[in-house]
C-alpha cells in the first residue's frame, strides 16, 4: 500500500460521525436525550449519502487522496499480434493510475477514452503507441496496451491503481473532507 501514509481511515460508523460533523448535524449536548421513532432514519439517510460520495471520489478524486496500490502480480496480461497487450483489472482496482511495461521507456498516467482520435490511432500499425510512445486504452474493466512489444511476452513492471478498500472502510486523504458540503448540496457535478 503504497501511499496510506498520507490517508486517514474510518469505519462506517467513524464516518458517520464525520461527516455529521462536516455538514453540522452533531446535536448541542443538554445532557437528556430524547427517542423518537416516527421521524426518517437520518443515520441510514446519510450512510447512503456516504457511499455515493465515496464511490464518486474513488472515480474521480486526485490519485493523492485515495488508496493507491501496484497490483501487477493480480494482472495477468494477454499478448495479441503487433505489439498490442490485454489487460483485465482485477476487482480491487477502480482505476489505474500509472503502468509501465518492462520494455518501456517511461510510464503511462494518461490512459485513453476509447472514442478518442488517439485511441482511435492506435488501430494502425504505424500510428500505435511503442516501447518509446506507449500507449493504453482505458475500456473500463480491461485496458489495451499498445506496447511495441511484439514476438515476446510481456512483462508489467508497474500497475499502480487506485484500490477499494474491504467492505465498510473509508480511506482517504483529509484534503477530500472539503468536497462534503458541495456534495450534500449539489451532488457529483461539483467534484
Amino acid at each position: 500500500m503504497e501511499n496510506y501514509d498520507l490517508l486517514m481511515s474510518c469505519s462506517t460508523s467513524e464516518m458517520l460521525d464525520l461527516w455529521k460533523t462536516v455538514m453540522r448535524l452533531t446535536p448541542v449536548r443538554r445532557e437528556c436525550t430524547i427517542e423518537r421513532d416516527d421521524g426518517i432514519d437520518l443515520d441510514a439517510l446519510l450512510t447512503l449519502h456516504i457511499r455515493q460520495w465515496y464511490a464518486h471520489l474513488l472515480a474521480t478524486a486526485p490519485p493523492l487522496w485515495l488508496p493507491v496500490d501496484d497490483l501487477k502480480d493480480h494482472i495477468t496480461l494477454t499478448a495479441r499480434a503487433g505489439g498490442v497487450v490485454e489487460a483485465a483489472l482485477p476487482p480491487q482496482c477502480v482505476r489505474p493510475v500509472e503502468w509501465r511495461l518492462s520494455n518501456w521507456s517511461h510510464s503511462v498516467s494518461h490512459f485513453l477514452d476509447p472514442a478518442s482520435p488517439q485511441a482511435q490511432a492506435q488501430y494502425s500499425e504505424w500510428t500505435r503507441g511503442s516501447s518509446q510512445q506507449p500507449a493504453i486504452v482505458d475500456h473500463g474493466r480491461h485496458l489495451t496496451l499498445y506496447s511495441g512489444l511484439a514476438g515476446t511476452a510481456p512483462q508489467l513492471e508497474m500497475a499502480r491503481c487506485v484500490t477499494r478498500p474491504e467492505q465498510g472502510a473509508y480511506v482517504f486523504h483529509q484534503a477530500a473532507l472539503s468536497t462534503i458540503p458541495a456534495w450534500e448540496q449539489n451532488g457529483p457535478q461539483l467534484l
